[in-house]
């Protein structure tokens, strides 16, 4: 595998320094003393680490230079920590960048793709390029870190990140969005999940993920849920509901909604109706859930019942609001007194019952 690395311009400088006063230097013009206080105390720690790291036999020429840069641009710049906190970065980013590269360039090579660093002109994202005849990862050299997580992520599921086989599935999530068009890798192709993955998430198949041979033979829309070839299959098509997590039965004091084995309290989901088209047409609906009723809308009537629900939602609001500083007085009764009242109230209902009258 080919590994190029395209340096910047000789001329480029790699840290930022401050404008300076028009007049010359930062010093003396437009710092202020307690920033020219804090230049010498930054360069005096800076000569006596370069002394430490020289006294251990650490130093070299290169050492040397790259401490003489940092101090004259610390004793030149308006902002002195400012040099320090972008040097600091530039030096973790370096770390990062050669702790990521041998593990690019092990990914590159699973995949028989060259790689090549560049800096100029550097690009946002890594892509692939054919260079000289040969598929090549063009990827920032400060961005070793993101070029590493695009290329690993190629052929691999998008959840556990484990290399695919052949019974991957098209990455499609039943609860996407209608307008979810599938995602693909740097390299072009669809990324896909692995089946471990499907079965632990508990989501249905859509259509999308069961293939084409499924749409065609059931008219499917790519986001469609349902198991057609199921006994007593549903005709209609939809996609997985948006749900609250609050349930009916949670709010409903009837009970009633306790029937609807933890049914939401609020879910919407979108419905096609094509089953012989030719017949009886082709007709989309928003069904509407609450707990255990459900209001088949038209798209139409779906957007009247939202806007209602947006106005009803403010005045809400102001409600939930006033209830708040309302039960600022609220106060927890005397238990034994309230057990006293329903022994009371049970001994008059019992009299009542076994009243001449009553038993009439």
């Amino acid at each position: 595998m080919s590994i190029l690395h395209t340096d910047a311009t000789a001329d480029q400088h790699p840290f930022p320094v401050a404008s300076r006063h028009a007049s010359g230097t930062a010093k003396g013009s437009a710092r202020s003393k307690q920033l020219d206080s804090d230049a010498a105390r930054i360069i005096l720690q800076l000569e006596q680490t370069h002394a430490e790291a020289n006294a251990v036999g650490l130093g070299s020429p290169g050492l040397d230079a790259f401490h003489n840069l940092i101090v004259s641009l610390v004793d030149e710049a308006i902002d002195p920590k400012a040099v320090i906190a972008h040097v600091a970065g530039l030096l973790r980013k370096h770390a990062e960048n050669n702790a990521y590269l041998p593990k690019l360039i092990q990914e590159c090579e699973r995949l028989g793709l060259d790689l090549q660093l560049t800096d100029d002109p550097p690009p946002n994202l890594a892509e692939i390029r054919t260079i000289d005849g040969r598929r090549t990862v063009v990827a920032p050299a400060d961005e070793v870190a993101v070029a590493f997580d695009d290329v690993h992520a190629v052929g691999r599921c998008v959840t556990c990140s484990d290399e695919l086989d052949d019974t991957a599935l098209l990455y499609f999530p039943a609860d996407a969005l209608l307008s979810f068009r599938g995602v693909q890798d740097l390299t072009g192709a669809d990324v896909k999940i692995c089946r471990t993955c499907v079965e632990a998430s508990g989501l249905p198949l859509t259509a999308a993920q069961r293939g084409p041979e499924w749409t065609l033979r059931w008219n499917c829309p790519p986001w469609c849920i349902n198991d057609h070839a199921a006994p007593c299959a549903a005709e209609w098509h939809g996609d997985l509901p948006v749900r609250t997590k609050l349930r009916g039965a949670a709010i409903d004091s009837s009970g009633y909604s306790g029937y609807g084995d933890g049914l939401p309290w609020l879910s919407a989901q979108v419905v096609i109706s094509n089953d012989k088209p030719q017949a009886y047409g082709r007709h989309t609906q928003v069904w509407l859930g609450y707990g255990v009723h459900v209001g088949e809308l038209s798209p139409a009537e779906a957007r009247g019942a939202l806007e209602e629900m947006r106005g009803f939602v403010n005045r809400l609001e102001h409600v939930v609001q006033q209830a708040e500083e309302i039960t600022r007085e609220d106060f927890v009764g005397d238990p034994e007194i309230a057990r006293l009242d329903r022994e009371a109230e049970d001994r008059r209902i019992q009299a009542i019952r076994s009243s001449p009258e009553h038993a009439a």
